[in-house]
């Protein structure tokens, strides 16, 4: 019983809009990597390397000089549990004159439980796992735009088939869009406040069909997200780089119903009617904003901060983390927050750009 409260509470986990309460598996919404957690979840247009695959396919025509893999291991509820656990793995690789493309996967484990009868006589033990995984590819449209395309299969398997309990299980699949545009706003008169340019990047993510725990049972969304961000450097210099980035990203589901039954709109239609369903006020209000401040010493020492604004989440706090880079393997550390009076999460992640 205790396990099937962690994964209700697992809606909760920071980065999450209203929508998702509506939604099945809301890590697939989790700020994958530490370097991105650190800089406050701001990354559509920041992540480079392997990170490009989950973030936005489209980074990969750009930021993949080679090969790269990353991985990332947490604990998403440590004050709830210490045996719940997310792994997260990612390969990319440049392919000259095609662009890049990438891999990954994702795996949550919710530990063991039990299942017990009427009288409270354990029964049976199962374990409770959901994973993800899927490729990318982006290529360039010119010297500053790019886009990407990715897919994924999700399985989600919460429980057995139990004497007369349904089973828990689920698999489906979704896509993922993104543009990136770089160097923009490139001239005499901007160089001195966007060194680099300025970057934009949008991704669509999870568009696919509802994931079902039963044979016909009712419909579960998967948290289909739009993001929306632009990054760029304030100041560089051969020895000192700062980065501001920012992300706005919203998750679009449609639900309606009176209580016992539920109508829920087919993912390619929610991504236009889920903008709607509420005031223009609250649909701004619902979205969550993140924020990022990433300086970088000689490219080897990295210091990060952000800000992660969720009201429906009842997330407000800042982010932090801190980079170690050498000879193409960086270490990183970031501490993001979960909800009000809940300890921050740490996340641990390695990249090697070889």
């Amino acid at each position: 019983m205790r396990k099937i409260l962690i994964i209700l509470l697992l809606a909760a986990i920071p980065g999450r809009a209203l929508a998702v309460s509506e939604a099945v598996t809301p890590w697939l919404l989790f700020s994958m990597g530490a370097r991105a957690s650190g800089m406050g979840g701001a990354h559509v247009t920041e992540a480079a390397g392997a990170d490009g695959v989950y973030w936005n396919p489209a980074n990969l025509a750009f930021y993949v000089d080679r090969s790269s893999i990353t991985g990332m291991h947490f604990s998403p509820v440590p004050d709830l549990t210490d045996d719940v656990y997310f792994e997260y793995a990612s390969y990319a690789k440049n392919v000259e004159g095609w662009g890049g493309i990438g891999a990954n996967i994702m795996f949550l484990s919710y530990g063991k439980s039990e299942a017990t009868d009427e009288t409270g006589i354990k029964i049976s033990e199962f374990s409770s796992w959901e994973m993800a995984f899927g490729g990318g590819y982006g290529t360039r449209l010119s010297d500053r735009f790019s886009a990407g395309v990715g897919a994924k299969v999700i399985m989600s398997f919460l429980s057995p088939k139990i004497g007369e309990l349904e089973e828990g299980q689920g698999v489906t699949w979704a896509v993922d869009f993104g543009i990136h545009g770089r160097e923009l706003l490139t001239s005499l008169s901007t160089e001195r406040f966007f060194p680099r340019g300025l970057r934009l990047g949008v991704a669509v993510l999870n568009l696919g069909p509802a994931l079902k725990f039963v044979d016909n049972g009712a419909p579960n969304p998967l948290p289909l997200n739009f993001r929306l961000g632009i990054g760029f450097e304030p100041y560089m210099d051969d020895t000192h780089r700062f980065t501001l980035a920012a992300d706005v990203n919203k998750v679009l589901v449609r639900q309606q119903g009176d209580g016992v039954s539920f109508d829920v709109d087919p993912a390619y239609k929610a991504l236009f009617t889920a903008w709607g369903d509420e005031s223009f006020s609250q649909e701004v209000k619902d979205a969550i904003y993140n924020f990022g401040l990433e300086y970088g010493f000689g490219e080897f020492i990295f210091l990060r901060t952000g800000w992660v604004h969720d009201v429906t989440g009842d997330i407000t706090d800042y982010t932090f983390g801190i980079g170690v880079a050498y000879q193409g393997l960086r270490f990183d550390y970031g501490a993001y927050p979960q909800a009000t009076g809940l300890e921050n999460v740490n996340r641990f992640s390695i990249t090697y750009d070889f």
